[in-house]
């Protein structure tokens, strides 16, 4: 039985590796797949005594229920309960996947895992290469998976490929890092097309990281460098005058920030109207046009379902409970990833710091990039 959930889980990863970037469609073949592994090795891990998660595991657990508990006291106040109980389940594949990995880690040949990988490398550039091509009609790029999800992910993801490429002498045979750098260079020139501030300052937020741990010195040298770009957009954006038309250059009056600036007002008030529990996992989008128009707050004509912001999302849909478990995670998930050193650190804070900045403009848990995010933290417990 272990062979036949070990090779389930196969199947599942080949279909996140080639549906993150490319199809939601896909990516639900890795979500059907990757349930049975998960329900078999959660068992065995209980059935053998060997139940050992790490405290942020826990955080994530005790989220996942008060999430759930949002959900049941605010049911008569959401519009479609299937599909706000379904995102439990991103929840449920980041700790029940670390006993899954586990024992897929185990078992795989360097030929399956490079299989996987690869997949992924093609995903990202038949992405990459789409994107580019995008520019044509669009004037921007916009991914098979839409402009924001895409450019997002991108960048969380970058930063660990980056660091892989640095490090390969670390990694198998099956990671090839001739083939990584031009992955790298198309997906990278596909995410900056997207012309998405909030994923490139979370890349340039995050790469001082992977070169730190790359070499010190180079760290800080380059990564200066990085953190003097930063502060270049944000004295333009704060201080700038007028609209550019490059969004890279615009300041804070311009009309997307308006509305992003009445989104997080939004979710603020629907946080103190609701402290506890908040108004339901993902259900802050029900209340947002009453709350503009009681409070009148700005882009009143604007009812997009999500706060773009990933942590005011959180506070308002599972209140200030959730909101300090879902916290509790993400700074454990750090602590422990930067106490493991080797490989762990220099694959997954980058990452995490893009995932924590990025997260302020945008909420980063939709179907992609949340199967990507809590993948990537199962590996990283493996």
């Amino acid at each position: 039985m272990t062979n036949k959930m070990n090779m389930m889980t196969t199947a599942a990863l080949f279909f996140l590796a080639a549906g993150i970037f490319t199809s939601v469609t896909i990516l639900s073949a890795y979500q059907i797949l990757f349930t049975l592994p998960l329900i078999y090795f959660t068992y065995m891990a209980f059935k053998n005594k060997d139940f050992k998660l790490p405290v942020s595991s826990w955080f994530l657990l005790a989220f996942t229920a008060v999430a759930l508990l949002s959900l049941v006291v605010n049911f008569d106040l959401i519009p479609k309960p299937s599909k706000n109980f379904g995102r439990l389940k991103y929840f449920i594949f980041g700790i029940g996947g670390i006993f899954v990995l586990r024992a897929w880690l185990a078992s795989a040949n360097d030929q399956t895992k490079k299989i996987i990988l690869n997949t992924f490398f093609l995903s990202i550039i038949v992405a990459g290469v789409y994107s580019v091509f995008s520019m044509r009609t669009d004037g921007r790029a916009k991914g098979l998976t839409d402009t924001m999800r895409y450019g997002y992910g991108s960048a969380m993801i970058l930063l660990t490929l980056l660091s892989a490429i640095l490090h390969h002498q670390k990694l198998g045979k099956w990671f090839n890092y001739k083939i990584a750098i031009p992955v790298f260079l198309i997906g990278f020139l596909g995410m900056y097309l997207t012309y998405t501030r909030g994923a490139l300052l979370g890349f340039l937020c995050g790469l001082p990281f992977v070169l730190y741990f790359f070499n010190k010195k180079l760290g800080y040298i380059l990564g200066g460098l990085a953190v003097l770009g930063v502060l270049g957009l944000v004295g333009v954006y704060l201080f700038g005058s007028g609209e550019s038309n490059n969004r890279f250059l615009v300041n804070k009056n311009n009309g997307s920030d308006v509305i992003r600036r009445s989104q997080w007002k939004a979710a603020i008030i629907a946080t103190q109207e609701k402290p506890l529990f908040g108004w339901g996992l993902s259900n802050f989008h029900s209340q947002l046009k009453r709350i503009k128009n009681d409070y009148d707050l700005d882009a009143k004509d604007y009812n997009d379902a999500h706060s773009h912001n990933l942590f005011l999302e959180i506070a308002s849909g599972t209140g200030l409970i959730g909101f300090i478990l879902f916290l509790g995670w993400v700074l454990a998930w750090a602590w422990e990833s930067f106490k493991a050193g080797g490989l762990t650190r220099a694959l997954v804070i980058p990452f995490g710091v893009a995932f924590v900045v990025s997260s302020q403009f945008e909420v980063t848990f939709d179907a992609n990039n949340a199967s990507m995010i809590f993948f990537l933290y199962g590996l990283s417990k493996r």
